[in-house]
């Protein structure tokens, strides 16, 4: 039996509600002004409902406009989308969450979000989305000069392993892991013992030396597809250079 979510009809699913995150936000932004006939001037107030999917998450958002008819405020829901079987729809709210659209408004005001992230693995997954209404801020303890110029070389890590469908096959995802890991805890302990930037760039290949390369070489192997290669050289990643690298290595011991 089909039910109603925040204006729209839907059959087959179970929504759990989760915290409105910056991405979502923006995204119900975006999808507003998409869909405004005339976006230079479009106001919240013009706005009607709406809804905006995030693969990565499995989420949903809903931009909700305020109903007098229905007694409905306005406010934005995010939800983890699940399949179940049709009759066992159901919407599970958690009131204590958030959903006012101050947010929105603000977007709509010509401001950013500003988002300040609490570790270094947030500020990465937010500079990658690379949203444009979103202002991400580098944790406290990074935002120095040179905690600024690491950053920047993680996020290049970061980016490399995104790029090349490699690095979703376990041994890649687990290499990109492993590195980034290290990587992460090389720069906290530069940073903290007043290092430079070139100090972080020698700990890099300290790392790269100590992680088991064998399993992601042979991936690299296996694909035996030069297209492979060519999408991901030459790159800014030390770890991606190092892969692939390794990997011809190994082509040179068997001929």
């Amino acid at each position: 039996m089909a039910i109603r979510v925040h204006g729209f009809m839907s059959s087959g699913k179970r929504y759990i509600q989760v915290e409105n995150q910056p991405h979502h936000i923006t995204g119900i932004f975006k999808t507003l002004m998409h869909f405004s006939e005339n976006m230079h001037h479009c106001t919240l107030k013009d706005a009607e409902n709406a809804y905006f999917k995030y693969e990565e998450d499995g989420t949903i958002t809903f931009y909700q406009r305020e109903n007098s008819e229905m007694c409905d405020s306005v406010g934005i829901w995010t939800y983890l989308v699940y399949e179940c079987p049709e009759a066992e729809e159901k919407v599970f709210p958690d009131l204590s969450i958030d959903t006012s659209a101050n947010s929105l408004k603000q977007l709509f005001a010509g401001y950013k979000i500003v988002q300040v992230t609490v570790d270094i693995k947030d500020y990465l997954k937010y500079q990658y989305i690379q949203d444009e209404y979103l202002d991400v801020q580098l944790p406290c303890d990074w935002n120095t000069s040179v905690g600024r110029k690491i950053a920047n070389l993680l996020l290049e890590e970061f980016e490399a392993f995104k790029s090349s469908t490699i690095f979703t096959e376990r041994a890649g995802q687990e290499y990109g892991k492993t590195v980034l890991d290290g990587f992460i805890k090389a720069a906290q302990e530069v940073l903290e013992n007043g290092g430079t930037l070139r100090d972080f760039e020698s700990a890099q290949y300290d790392v790269l030396k100590k992680i088991r390369i064998d399993d992601m070489a042979n991936l690299i192997l296996e694909y035996n597809d030069y297209r492979i290669w060519q999408a991901a050289l030459p790159s800014k990643s030390k770890a991606v250079e190092y892969a692939f690298s390794t990997a011809l290595r190994l082509i040179c011991r068997i001929k």
